[in-house]
């Protein structure tokens, strides 16, 4: 029979497994849903309107690089993978870092720069990207450096931002349902263009400045847990 504390611990990990759980499932749902415009890679299935061939191809390698920072990163907030398997956390983390972040940030640029949805998606999106690579960096030169609680801060802001793109297709409804009303106002003036470039910039900033709100609360609320006698 186990003794009280163990049971405890037992219940603490299974509660703090549900979280993840969560996570994993909207996730790949969210990335099957985006993948499937681009998977066999057709322009004319594009979901985001492309200038062409070279912008498409731009963005094919960008979604499919930021996809497998998606999944490694994922999987690096595995306990178990941590714990029990060091190695294999260290691969996958250097996977995240030079197969899909660092590469997908730098695709974002001109990807970000030919999307037809106006200077401020274009301004939400640069910084994100930002934000994306510094975080980055910084999570892996204290891994480099084995100051692994840093590390591991870092990388919680790191893959917020990771996550944000996906966000931005959940506050994209949200969004069309607070500007499509106001459509034959003085404001839009039934214009279609400035109506899709208030969506678009509107999910990418709610998306943004979300992901990180609830990133940087998890991270008070730990510091704050220790802190406790």
């Amino acid at each position: 029979m186990q003794s009280e504390p163990t049971t405890g611990r037992v219940e603490r990990r299974k509660r703090r497994r549900w979280p993840l759980v969560t996570l994993a499932v909207v996730t790949v749902a969210t990335l099957v849903y985006m993948l499937s415009a681009y998977v066999p890679p057709v322009m004319s299935n594009s979901r985001i309107p492309v200038q062409g061939t070279g912008h498409f191809v731009l963005l094919v390698a960008h979604i499919f690089t930021a996809t497998v920072a998606t999944l490694t990163g994922l999987v690096q907030f595995w306990p178990t993978l941590r714990a029990r398997y060091p190695k294999a956390h260290r691969w996958t983390g250097r996977a995240y870092f030079f197969l899909g972040v660092f590469p997908s940030s730098v695709l974002a640029i001109p990807v970000m720069v030919l999307a037809p949805y106006g200077a401020a998606n274009q301004a939400a999106v640069a910084v994100l990207d930002v934000l994306w690579i510094i975080t980055a960096v910084a999570g892996y030169r204290a891994a480099r450096a084995r100051r692994f609680a840093d590390h591991r801060r870092w990388m919680i802001r790191n893959y917020a931002l990771t996550l944000s793109s996906l966000a931005s297709r959940f506050f994209t409804p949200i969004m069309a349902l607070i500007i499509i009303p106001q459509a034959t106002g003085p404001v839009y003036q039934s214009s279609e263009v400035v109506i899709g470039h208030d969506i678009a910039s509107g999910s990418a900033w709610l998306s943004l400045v979300v992901t990180m709100v609830i990133a940087e609360g998890y991270l008070q609320r730990r510091q704050v847990a220790k802190s406790r006698p």
